[in-house]
């Protein structure tokens, strides 16, 4: 796999542990796309592995290796000392190193691509409660399925070739849920530690604050950070909170403000719509006309020229 990622050789790294046959080629790869954020890191890679492939990992960190597509014709895997010949994986097979886990995989194949999450183990996991957690100790798994944590990856895969910042938020409101579910059902053991009391909702005085900033950024990048800043929630809280108060998300709130702002300036200005894009925080006309007719089932032009042409009644009504 990918000399970017942890189950791969990568030549300034002392854990890796590699082998290949002599004169045998590296196998090629490309890193589509990565995200990070605090004590995790996602990577979606296509490899070519039709020359045999051997990939090992030894690692502080937990790795989580998701196959995503491509044709594997042989797969041999063993984690700290238990081996396994499997059946050619599905999209969606899973496979779980613990940090300092030993993992030795021979495979050969296409070209393949594959998602991993890079987890520290001091990484935190908030708890629906008044709680968190470390994802200190996680369990080895082989060819393992979990739909749920299928599904969550492959958004996340989606979302991270993406560069708004809705997709930002969403990505990472994934990732959140995914050290969740880590957490109650991957963990071998440990306990939650006492986070505090979890405010519920925003008091108005805080919700409007973050309605005010929204507004004044719509431009820009908006992260979740950010609007938690202005609470003085973490992420987690913030996201429980937003919805209690606003009744959505915040991308999804964000993406409301945004239209909103395109549709008054269509009708109010005669900015082209490459501007009204740009100044309404979508990457390009092409990305608002999207939006703009999911939404609203018309294309940002044919909004601007309907209204352009609507018949003027007589009373003024």
């Amino acid at each position: 796999m990918s000399a970017r990622l942890s189950n791969s050789p990568h030549p300034d790294d002392d854990n890796w542990l590699t082998a290949r046959g002599p004169g045998e080629p590296a196998a090629a790869f490309s890193v589509l796309s990565e995200r990070q954020w605090d004590g995790v890191a996602f990577l979606v890679c296509r490899e070519d592995i039709r020359q045999r492939t051997t990939w090992a990992i030894t690692q502080p960190r937990h790795t989580l290796i998701v196959h995503l597509g491509g044709a594997m014709r042989e797969l041999d895997t063993e984690i700290e000392g238990i081996g396994a010949t499997h059946d050619p994986p599905s999209p969606g097979d899973i496979w779980l190193v613990p940090a300092g886990g030993r993992y030795v995989s021979q495979a050969r194949g296409q070209v393949i691509t594959y998602a991993e999450l890079r987890i520290a183990p001091d990484a935190a996991a908030e708890l629906p409660g008044d709680g968190s957690g470390r994802l200190d100790t996680l369990r080895p798994c082989m060819a393992h399925r979990d739909e749920f944590l299928y599904y969550a990856v492959a958004q996340m895969a989606r979302l991270a070739a993406a560069e708004d910042d809705l997709a930002a938020m969403m990505g990472e409101r994934l990732q959140l849920m995914l050290r969740q579910h880590l957490f109650r059902d991957y963990r071998r053991g440990g306990a939650c530690r006492p986070a505090g009391v979890r405010r519920a909702a925003f008091d108005a005085k805080t919700a409007q604050r973050i309605s005010d900033y929204v507004a004044d950024t719509l431009d820009r990048r908006i992260t979740l950070a950010e609007l938690a800043a202005i609470a003085d929630f973490s992420v987690h809280q913030l996201l429980i909170a937003f919805r209690h108060s606003f009744g959505t998300t915040p991308a999804q709130y964000v993406l409301a403000e945004r239209l909103r702002r395109a549709r008054w300036l269509l009708l109010n200005s005669g900015q082209d719509i490459a501007t009204i894009a740009l100044a309404t925080g979508f990457a390009s006309h092409s990305h608002l006309s999207a939006a703009f007719k999911r939404q609203a089932g018309i294309s940002p032009r044919q909004f601007r020229e309907g209204l352009r042409t609507l018949p003027t009644g007589r009373h003024g009504d």
